[in-house]
């Protein structure tokens, strides 16, 4: 069963944001200050009128919930495309499960240099650029900069329909370590402290600490201004519900000091 509304406070993944768009994944454990905290490894899938696509893949140690609730949100009409925002392990290692799963998926985006991994599948992979979309019927999925990109060939995607902005490892922010937190959206736990949105931004955008993020808010504003996302999900924090609200906080976190030593990372649920 996917949940749609969190009961009593509390929510887990794989939860239905809209009837559309399914967030899935798990969260893995590190430490902030002393108190283990949760960071979310999600993905996400998007059920148009005609298709449906990925957007990553998962991490494998999530392989099999995320399984169930793809069964459960798509059934029998498999998934036609899958759009990892970049090559890195916890956004495209299960790629080769959901290409065995759904063979009439191919693979979308940056795929440039995807074959060196996978060359028993390079006849499924579409290189896609900035501009490019998914028609899934009555809803695109249009590949958009990555302001703040992990890898070279990191893209951000939005959805059309529910006017949902992708954004691979932007807008990274952890949660407290308590039953129930993980499917919560950004609305619906405390603020978080601004050295848990540093403590992802410096572990999965390594360039915040030799640089200042703040040169790059003022290309990541003109983005939001044209995009106007109702929906902004991370791959590594809550989906946001409310971006002008969050939004400061985010670009406050980034700019603290390094908080990491590096952590400790730890299982996770």
């Amino acid at each position: 069963m996917i949940a749609s509304k969190p009961t009593g406070g509390k929510a887990e993944l794989p939860r239905l944001v809209t009837p559309s768009l399914l967030w899935a994944g798990g969260c893995m454990e590190l430490e902030l200050d002393g108190e283990l905290v949760h960071s979310h490894f999600g993905m996400y899938a998007i059920k148009g009128s005609r298709r449906s696509v990925l957007v990553d893949t998962g991490h494998p140690s999530h392989a099999d919930r995320i399984d169930e609730a793809l069964d459960a949100f798509v059934g029998s009409r498999g998934i036609d495309y899958i759009f990892p925002t970049h090559g890195e392990f916890p956004h495209f290692g299960l790629m080769p499960k959901w290409l065995a799963k759904y063979p009439q998926a191919m693979v979308v985006g940056d795929v440039r240099d995807y074959s060196l991994y996978y060359p028993e599948h390079a006849d499924r992979m579409i290189q896609l650029g900035i501009g490019d979309a998914v028609d899934l019927g009555d809803r695109k999925l249009v590949l958009v900069p990555a302001i703040w990109n992990d890898l070279k060939d990191t893209l951000w995607a939005f959805e059309t329909g529910n006017r949902a902005l992708f954004v691979a490892d932007g807008f990274s922010v952890t949660h407290h370590h308590r039953p129930g937190t993980c499917g919560l959206t950004a609305g619906e736990q405390p603020v978080p402290d601004r050295k848990m949105v540093r403590l992802l931004s410096e572990l999965a955008l390594q360039w915040t600490r030799y640089m200042s993020p703040s040169e790059t808010f003022a290309a990541l504003d003109g983005l939001i201004d044209i995009l106007g996302p109702r929906f902004i999900c991370p791959a590594h924090g809550s989906v946001i519900e409310a971006p002008e609200a969050m939004l400061p906080l985010i670009k406050q976190g980034m700019a603290l000091p390094s908080v990491t030593n590096p952590p400790r990372a730890g299982a996770g649920s």
